[in-house]
């Protein structure tokens, strides 16, 4: 038999996280939206041709938000995984938080994930001579993420900001992002406040590795709202118009779902007494 490939690996990870994507939008969603996934020119080639292990992050990711609706301490056990494959999917916790669920249901979620992450590192923390963070540092100072910032990182808001007030107001919104989607998220639909953070995430930091985009391309498949593939694909100078896309595609779906309800029954038909010939109204799609 011959050996698994990373490249291998990275395919079988890609089709089980198109296989968890289904199993949860059968129950809860639109099945149609995994496309969003299965079809994205990213996955191919960055979980299957260059084997970034961040598709299996992914997965954990998408596992432990499917499952955190009913099981809080299971999902957060997965969503620890997801952590301690790479960092970045920490930010979709608070999405596994959100409706402003009590401080023990919190827990429930976070303390598993807590675990999960300090026994996945225990063995580098007694082994280490130095930091188990290894060269976070630097990579946070090499690529730009400083105080000030440098090169193509926070390329949105550099556009209207003095380099030294671009991480500032980042943290600022971020935070205020997060805190909107604890107090007022779906907790039936943890993946719609994580997709809003981690979208804001990527316009505010604008990264530059297109494997980052993983993570943000199965959050799109979760929720189905499509416009936030741009920011997923978009480079530093693209970022702007990847945000006035999501804003487009965000303020009708807003007015839609405001609207009343259109009247049914006898009253529905008539019109002055006489019957309508309007044929009726489609019934909007609620995302």
């Amino acid at each position: 038999m011959p050996p698994i490939t990373p490249q291998i690996g990275g395919a079988l990870l890609s089709v089980a996280v198109t296989a968890a994507l289904l199993l949860i939008l059968r129950r809860r969603g639109d099945p149609r939206t995994a496309v969003w996934w299965a079809w994205c020119p990213v996955v191919p080639v960055e979980a299957v041709n260059n084997a970034h292990a961040d598709v299996l992050g992914v997965l954990f990711a998408v596992a432990g938000l499917g499952l955190v609706v009913r099981r809080r301490a299971a999902g957060g056990a997965l969503l620890g995984a997801a952590v301690a494959v790479k960092l970045m999917p920490a930010i979709v916790l608070p999405g596994a938080l959100a409706g402003g669920r009590r401080v023990r249901d919190a827990a429930a979620v976070l303390v598993p994930a807590a675990a999960v992450v300090a026994l996945a590192y225990l063995p580098y923390i007694l082994d280490s001579d130095g930091s188990v963070l290894g060269y976070l540092g630097g990579y946070v100072e090499e690529e730009g993420y400083g105080d000030a910032g440098s090169g193509s990182r926070y390329a949105l808001l550099r556009l209207v900001l003095s380099d030294s007030w671009a991480l500032p107001v980042l943290l600022v919104v971020l935070l205020g992002v997060c805190a909107y989607v604890i107090a007022r998220g779906d907790p039936e639909r943890p993946w719609s406040g994580a997709l809003l953070v981690t979208g804001t995430a990527f316009l505010l930091l604008t990264p530059g590795y297109s494997w980052y985009a993983l993570l943000l391309v199965a959050l799109v498949a979760l929720d189905g709202r499509g416009e936030w593939l741009l920011v997923a694909v978009a480079g530093a100078a693209a970022y702007a118009a990847a945000a006035a896309a999501v804003l487009t595609g965000a303020l009708p779906r807003r007015r839609k779902s405001s609207a009343p309800a259109a009247t049914s029954g006898p009253a529905a038909a008539t019109e002055g007494g006489k019957e309508s010939n309007r044929p009726p109204t489609p019934k909007a799609w609620d995302s």
